[in-house]
């Protein structure tokens, strides 16, 4: 008998949680640590049961690399195509796009050069964040976040394109 979706996916939330914890704490490499990601994608892959799962299941596999890129100060050349690829596939709900946000500028000082962008992606979020009903405790927690990772930027000399020239 096939299991409940549900129990599916609290599978493979609980798989992606051990890798995770058994990674973070033996300290592996990056590399090391992407591929098992990928491996773990691969084999869940293969029980999904729609296109929409795959895609998601992508989605997760890219924000923990982009986590782990962050985690451990990685340059462009392991965090932009991992931003690209979420990116690419979009979004899966307004808290993911939040923390991608201010996780891309708090790593600007690993990368300047891509301020603008970073920005701007933080600029959009806010702006859907503040469109959320006033009510909801976890617009102000978002707006606290979006505060914060302006504040860590500018700790560092970077400012957002509006604030430059005051």
């Amino acid at each position: 008998m096939a299991r409940i979706r549900w129990a599916w996916w609290s599978t493979v939330a609980e798989a992606r949680q051990w890798l995770t914890y058994g990674m973070i704490h033996a300290e592996v490499p990056f590399d090391a640590y992407v591929g098992a990601l990928k491996d773990l994608e691969r084999a869940f892959a293969r029980e999904a049961r729609t296109p929409a799962e795959r895609l998601h299941l992508k989605r997760l596999t890219a924000e923990d690399a982009l986590q782990a890129a962050f985690d451990q100060n990685r340059p462009w050349k392991d965090f932009g195509p991992w931003l690209r690829r979420l990116q690419r596939l979009g979004f899966p709900n307004l808290w993911s796009r939040f923390m991608i946000s201010i996780i891309y500028v708090q790593s600007l000082p690993n990368f300047r050069g891509h301020a603008k962008d970073a920005f701007a992606l933080l600029a959009d979020t806010e702006h859907r964040v503040r469109r959320l009903p006033k009510h909801r405790h976890s617009r102000q927690q978002m707006l606290d976040g979006i505060e914060h990772a302006l504040r860590e930027a500018a700790r560092y000399g970077i400012e957002p394109p509006s604030q430059r020239g005051r």
